[in-house]
């Protein structure tokens, strides 16, 4: 197969993934405390066939280098839960996932389930400083949380959430929607000074409706020039051969 048709698949092949990632984006306008991603491409370059070894000839694809998360907080949505809580800064709430193991999340959207036990409106048990679950007495009631993540009670103060920052944000691994598993250790407690969080708050999707819509419509538009050029290449390869056939 030609060179050219090779390189114009590798655009449409990256177009194609660029697209997948802006609409997973728009999907999740709505989701609490989603963080949009962008693809990252990197070029890749090979020998052009039939080039001497030393006179540099070269062919650049593009490849699919990975994805990055937007670490900019989402516009902070005022409730009247009094368990909801907007973190100011960059930590995570630590919540035990279904398999038992911490997970970190800055959806702050909370309940109180059946068992007494804080979870996230998702199921997920929320942890204390400590990483025990936050589980409370039947009259244990008028549940507050304060700047510093302290929870109080009509009995007085009953656990702290567990604030985790980290050194590398985006080596988390996405789970699910707005769950991050890490194997990095979180910062020690003196580095949170910067953080607190709001109650009676949450995090909203930190994507931007307009700003992704229009990246989607520049995709599409670059995509169908790239099927253009595609099919004028094989238009003229095909007239081209027509005439060689003639010419022979």
């Amino acid at each position: 197969m030609d060179t050219a048709l090779f390189v114009g698949l590798a655009h449409k092949a990256a177009l194609k993934r660029r697209m997948d990632v802006v609409a997973h984006n728009i999907a999740n306008m709505s989701t609490t405390a989603f963080s949009k991603e962008k693809v990252v491409f990197r070029q890749h370059l090979v020998d052009a066939p039939g080039a001497a070894a030393t006179s540099g000839g070269k062919i650049s694809y593009v490849m699919d280098h990975g994805v990055l998360r937007s670490l900019n907080s989402g516009t902070m949505v005022p409730t009247n839960n009094p368990l909801d809580v907007f973190i100011n800064g960059r930590a995570y709430l630590s919540v035990t996932g279904s398999d038992g193991e911490t997970l970190y999340t800055r959806n702050g959207r909370m309940t109180i389930n059946s068992d007494r036990y804080l979870t996230l409106l998702s199921g997920e048990r929320v942890l204390d400083d400590s990483g025990q679950d936050i589980q409370f007495d039947d009259d244990e009631v008028d549940v507050s949380i304060a700047d510093d993540g302290t929870i109080s009670t009509s009995n007085g103060e009953k656990a702290k959430l567990g604030l985790a920052k980290f050194a590398n944000e985006q080596d988390m691994k996405r789970r699910g929607t707005s769950l991050y598993e890490t194997t990095q250790a979180p910062t020690e407690a003196d580095d949170m000074t910067d953080v607190s969080v709001r109650s009676k708050a949450y995090e909203n999707s930190n994507v931007n409706a307009i700003e992704s819509m229009t990246e989607m419509i520049d995709v599409m538009r670059a995509y169908q020039n790239a099927s253009r050029q595609s099919s004028g290449y094989e238009d003229m390869r095909e007239d081209a051969l027509k005439r060689l056939g003639r010419v022979t």
